[in-house]
């Protein structure tokens, strides 16, 4: 508990109520009050007493979990998870690079954990602590494919899933000017270049099923960028 209360300090826009329709509640003592009674209920259901834990609920060196407890507009009061990104809490952001050469889009044929199955995505990274947006993007893309970015176009802020993460991620348009071999070591088999229409298809056929490479793609589209 006392971590958690020493994050309510450090960093308390997290823990804000202005204007919110879901409330948290940071008195320790109505927290430990409700967990009390908490605990009890599912004891007597025969279910694990440490869902009813509030505070810092998984601490690790990228993310951090929270379970808030929260008071809906009823008056019910229950506990809430978010995801929180550690960079996030020290001057990072993650970024996503919607990547084109010589007219023609960059995709990494990439293999993921969470789903535990091979996607079609753009370059991205999670962040690091004290590292701007802007130079984060150039990291991770020359991480990734060895590759150097000429111009950089800021596509503004996106939220990949409100429901469970509060990550702030950037967007971003990056003309290349050289790539050079996929990082094997961070999961990447091998590269894919397809044209605007191609992109768009393999969108609409959901041949790419991540939600950052969309969401970068519309984006870059609604503003013009990609004729």
């Amino acid at each position: 508990m006392k971590n958690y209360l020493d994050l309510m300090e450090l960093h308390p826009d997290l823990f804000s109520n202005e204007n919110a329709l879901l409330r948290i509640i940071s008195d320790e003592q109505e927290i430990l009050k409700w967990q009390k009674q908490k605990q009890k209920e599912l004891l007597q259901d025969n279910k694990p007493s440490q869902w009813a834990d509030i505070g810092i609920v998984l601490d690790d060196p990228y993310i951090i979990v929270l379970r808030d407890l929260v008071e809906f507009p009823n008056g019910f009061r229950g506990g809430y998870f978010r995801l929180i990104n550690r960079a996030d809490l020290a001057g990072g952001q993650g970024v996503v690079a919607l990547s084109e050469m010589d007219g023609r889009f960059l995709l990494l044929h990439q293999y993921r954990h969470s789903t535990r199955s091979w996607s079609y995505e753009v370059p991205r990274g999670f962040g690091e602590s004290g590292v701007a947006a802007e130079e984060q993007v150039k990291s991770e893309v020359w991480e990734e494919v060895s590759g150097e970015i000429a111009k950089l176009i800021d596509l503004g802020v996106y939220f990949n899933n409100t429901g469970l993460e509060g990550n702030k991620v950037k967007l971003f348009y990056a003309k290349l000017k050289s790539v050079g071999q996929p990082a094997q070591d961070e999961g990447i088999e091998s590269f894919l270049w397809v044209s605007l229409a191609e992109l768009e298809e393999m969108i609409v056929n959901a041949k790419i099923t991540d939600g950052f490479t969309i969401a970068a793609y519309t984006r870059a589209k609604l503003r013009g960028l990609l004729t």
